[in-house]
């Protein structure tokens, strides 16, 4: 069975600031080295759970986060990107693959009190929902497995995260790394108690996977993103099949999710190019 792990840094354990998320933060060293050490637990557990070969993908920022050195030796490793855009996230992931996993994913954009809670492209995007419901990087990045036919069966962040998809995802597995407390606090579990048991949430859930369906949203796809200015709402709107749907809003219908996800990155990447323009 070949397995995909897609990986955040937000709700790795121990990481509760953007000194840990962000590249020049004081502290992120540290906190790769926490994400290393989760990604090498779920990695474990997918073996001993049957897996035949293990892709992980970096997906948060650069995706020159986790220590390559330090991978456990049986995953392959994607890291780098072509651009900061929501692709990076899933870069790696095709039909090839049995089973997806997502370590280390937060709550979405204003889920209080999730920690460093946003929604991808959190400099201009305020929420986005997909056929009319909040979502966050969780559900596009499973919906993005499922349109491959890939079920997503385990995914770890923060008790506000897995609270959220036991309402949109109920058949996912997931795993709590720590206890929100706020946006820049959580109440956390030792790192070694957090890796044993995602360890075993991995084993577990690939022993589970035949059983769970892929995520995929219902068609036709409406996904509409809310912007922090409406100036980011002008610009997204002008995205090929864009169109608003207020001050602050732009939606796009598609027949599948991929089609969505291609117009959801191209409004990112306008919107992006315009925040780093006037900032």
């Amino acid at each position: 069975m070949k397995i995909w792990i897609g990986t955040d840094m937000e709700g790795i354990a121990g990481v509760v600031d953007r000194e840990h998320t962000a590249r020049d933060g004081r502290e992120h060293d540290r906190a790769r080295g926490w994400m290393t050490d989760e990604v090498n637990a779920a990695v474990a557990g997918c073996f001993d759970g049957g897996a035949t070969a293990v892709t992980v993908t970096d997906g948060h920022g650069t995706c020159r986060n986790i220590i390559p050195d330090r991978l456990d030796a049986r995953a392959r490793l994607v890291n780098g990107q072509l651009s900061s855009l929501p692709p990076s996230m899933v870069a790696g992931l095709d039909a090839t693959f049995q089973a997806a996993l997502l370590i280390g994913y937060h709550a979405r954009a204003g889920l209080h009190p999730g920690v460093l809670d946003h929604t991808a492209w959190s400099q201009t995007v305020a929420e986005v929902r997909v056929n009319g419901r909040p979502v966050g990087e969780s559900e596009l990045d499973a919906a993005y497995a499922g349109e491959f036919g890939i079920p997503t069966v385990l995914i770890s962040g923060d008790d506000v995260l897995a609270a959220d998809l036991a309402q949109s995802m109920p058949k996912v597995r997931t795993f709590v790394t720590k206890r929100a407390l706020g946006r820049f606090q959580a109440d956390t579990p030792h790192p070694s108690v957090v890796c044993a048991g995602l360890r075993q949430a991995a084993r577990q859930a690939i022993g589970a996977a035949g059983a769970i369906a892929p995520y995929v949203p219902s068609r036709p796809v409406t996904l509409e993103l809310q912007f922090h200015h409406p100036m980011y709402t002008d610009l997204a709107a002008m995205v090929p099949g864009c169109r608003k749907t207020g001050t602050w809003s732009v939606a796009f219908t598609g027949d599948t999710f991929m089609a969505a996800f291609g117009a959801f990155t191209a409004m990112c990447g306008v919107t992006g190019i315009a925040h780093y323009q006037h900032r």
